[in-house]
């Protein structure tokens, strides 16, 4: 009798471990490889040529992924009866890119193209031109492409289409492709991509002049946060750390100037981070006139992260990318704070 019970509790032991086994065989098929985790930046100059400092930063901050612009497609204005897209700054390798970093080549694409013309047949040009400026310039360890265009709902269903053809052409050289994804579009659908990249900034009406920080508003943020849980596509997470002086003449915004600063002799401070012209003047080509006002943003480190705090509770299995690598802006940065921006 003892026996008996011996060898039917083995050989339910054994039909255990069985089906163990082929549960643990099941898993393993149907789930997908965790994705590895990193520090990661963008690199979105004309130009590539690291300095001495930026080198320190990739180093020191354990970067190893690198998103590099390649070019703009906009619209040529070389043809007003017809829309044609065509590349705009291209990048200019005057360094090499290190070996060591996972490099993915990024494109902006102007919305408007989806609007004016047909873009499928240009999907396989950009393509090539990718794989192209990636052989010539020997750039390595590329596995992924990122699009990055601001489409709308009108233009969602031709850039969903053009990004499937993309992403098929791209397949062929194991290639995968990942998007851009702008707060308000998580409450649409999500594009035809492995992967998205939630850019945390540019949040508020750069263009209007009851804006306090266009770059990033913890206050903006929130509105969008809860639609992170449910959203139908893995998110990585990208912050900023550039600034920038927004131009207005009239109450009316002209344009963004990059070299302007608030030392300026020609300029006077009205309030916060405000200031007005006191005499005309010339800045990154633009003429000032006197009693127009500049709005100077930064990307604040609070701000960042209370940002953090709402967007990244919900999320696992994530990079953070610092939006961008030029040292001008990172330096304003603590060593800590840099590391606060990168932890989950």
């Amino acid at each position: 009798m003892v026996l008996f019970i011996m060898k039917k509790h083995c050989i339910y032991l054994i039909l255990m471990l069985l089906v163990s086994s082929c549960s643990q065989k099941q898993n393993n098929k149907n789930n997908v490889p965790q994705r590895k985790t990193c520090n990661a930046v963008y690199y979105w100059k004309t130009t590539f040529r690291l300095s001495d400092e930026e080198r320190q930063f990739i180093e020191n901050h354990k970067i190893e992924k690198l998103y590099l612009r390649y070019f703009d497609v906009y619209r040529s204005a070389d043809f007003q009866w017809k829309t044609v897209p065509v590349p705009e700054a291209t990048i200019l390798f005057i360094d090499s890119v290190p070996q060591n970093l996972e490099v993915i080549p990024t494109v902006f694409i102007d919305n408007q193209l989806f609007v004016d013309c047909d873009m499928l047949p240009i999907a396989e040009k950009l393509v090539n031109r990718i794989l192209t400026m990636t052989e010539t310039n020997n750039v390595p360890n590329i596995r992924e492409v990122q699009i990055d265009c601001d489409w709308t709902q009108s233009t969602e269903t031709v850039f969903f289409d053009f990004l499937q053809m993309v992403g098929n052409l791209f397949a062929e050289h194991n290639i995968e492709v990942s998007a851009t994804i702008r707060l308000h579009q998580l409450r649409t659908k999500a594009p035809p991509v492995v992967r998205g990249v939630l850019m945390c900034y540019n949040t508020g009406g750069v263009r209007s002049p009851q804006t306090t920080n266009s770059i990033l508003s913890a206050k903006d943020v929130a509105m969008y946060a809860g639609s992170m849980k449910n959203y139908a596509l893995p998110l990585d997470m990208a912050y900023p750390t550039f600034s920038w002086a927004v131009w207005f003449s009239d109450g009316k915004f002209q344009a963004l100037l990059r070299s302007l600063t608030t030392d300026n002799e020609n300029i006077t401070q009205i309030k916060d981070n405000v200031y007005r012209v006191k005499e005309g003047f010339y800045c990154d080509g633009k003429f000032l006139a006197k009693d127009d006002e500049v709005r100077f943003e930064t990307s604040d480190f609070e701000e960042i992260m209370k940002a953090k705090s709402l967007l990244e509770k919900d999320l696992k299995n994530y990079s953070v990318i610092i939006y961008h690598l030029d040292y001008k802006n990172l330096q304003k940065y603590s060593e800590d704070e840099i590391h606060k921006i990168f932890a989950h």
